[in-house]
């Protein structure tokens, strides 16, 4: 099958062309035809055609998550790796609302350093992708209060697009939505808050003396948390161990061992003279 010749690989964007020569390694290294990979993902119970592995390593569009993970399960690659490969490009798909330059939040924790719209919005595309990519309309289901949802469609489109800014109400819907733990929800909020603070400020990033006061603040805390858990530790009695009980002393016996038969040495018969 044809390939894009490197000019017009050129021309597409750069974080789609990642994606597809990543992919297409992949299945290099793997040694699987398509036709192989197609009945791997059959037996995943992630079936794509021949046709869809083929056109998602071409790098002309950005595939969908769930060809994008059917195509790297069949070829024993990390589903964690391709996952922040498929965000950049389907955050910079041609065509759609650029909102600055996109980092990766790489964990829960890095909620709390977020302060830009995109960083959100791709811990939000993060979050679905690990909640199984729900559909619009089962998200929609999902937060059904009194007969109306509060996460209607057309307002996720936007919002997961890229093209909408998420509220406050918008966002505990969501994450609830995804199966975000009820004392998880602050740490959203308090993100979604910042970014909101960071805009009306104007943009200004923040300063590197700032970010590592809010790192030193967080190792306080986590030392403080650690101090007091040592301190409870200490209050708690110890078990007894076997030291604090003496051990029974063992006397040796008034005769020796007897030596067993064939551990004795020969003796030699006694001659009598007559």
């Amino acid at each position: 099958m044809g390939r894009l010749n490197t000019g017009a690989l050129a021309e597409q964007v750069k974080e789609t062309v990642a994606l597809a020569q990543w992919l297409r390694k992949l299945r290099e290294r793997s040694g699987l035809t398509y036709s192989q990979m197609a009945q791997k993902t059959t037996e995943l119970a992630l079936p794509v055609s021949i046709a869809t592995l083929s056109r998602a390593d071409e790098g002309r569009t950005v595939p969908t998550w769930p060809v994008t993970e059917a195509y790297t399960r069949a070829c024993g690659g990390s589903v964690r790796i391709v996952e922040r490969l498929w965000l950049r490009a389907d955050a910079n798909r041609p065509g759609r609302k650029k909102r600055g330059a996109v980092t990766v939040p790489t964990s829960g924790q890095a909620l709390r350093y977020i302060t830009e719209r995109s960083e959100l919005h791709f811990a939000m595309k993060r979050l679905w992708l690990h909640a199984a990519s729900p559909s619009l309309r089962e998200l929609e289901a999902r937060a059904v209060h009194n007969g109306v949802s509060q996460l209607p469609r057309s307002t996720m489109h936007g919002v997961l697009a890229g093209e909408r800014d998420c509220t406050e109400r918008v966002l505990i819907e969501f994450v609830r939505a995804c199966g975000v733990a009820l004392e998880e929800e602050a740490e959203w909020v308090e993100a979604l808050r910042r970014v909101n603070a960071y805009q009306r400020a104007g943009g200004v990033p923040l300063s590197v003396e700032q970010r590592l006061a809010d790192a030193e603040a967080e190792i306080l805390r986590l030392q403080e948390s650690i101090g007091r858990s040592s301190d409870e530790a200490a209050l708690v009695p110890e078990p007894a161990t076997a030291v604090d009980t003496p051990l029974p002393v063992r006397r040796w016996r008034s005769r020796p061992p007897a030596v067993p038969q064939q551990a004795r040495p020969p003796q030699r018969p006694v001659e009598r003279t007559p």
